[in-house]
């Protein structure tokens, strides 16, 4: 096989795996807002209310930086499996 034949495998798949990854994220953030909001809310963590513990305090903090620290993991994750992809097969090239 050619070695532009087996660069464009490499590209190709490393672009499937990243849309795979994102699709996965997509449908996984949703529940995961819920879950945040659920958690916050007056029946749980009573974050609205300022008379609540330091530590209800950091736990509600935690709770709202918990989507942000999930999608920014998963973008990184899908950021790394497409340019793995693309540079792996580069330097193979460069190597041959």
């Amino acid at each position: 096989m050619n070695k532009k034949g087996q660069t464009g495998t490499g590209v190709f798949f490393g672009i499937m795996i990243a849309v795979m990854l994102w699709v996965a994220f997509s449908q996984t953030l949703d529940p995961i807002k819920d879950a945040t909001t659920s958690a916050r809310g007056v029946d749980q963590l009573d974050c609205g209310n300022g008379s609540i513990s330091i530590g209800t305090k950091s736990t509600c903090v935690i709770v709202d930086w918990a989507q942000f620290g999930y999608a920014g993991t998963i973008i990184t994750v899908i950021i790394g499996a497409a340019g793995g992809g693309i540079l792996g097969k580069i330097v193979e090239s460069r190597r041959q």
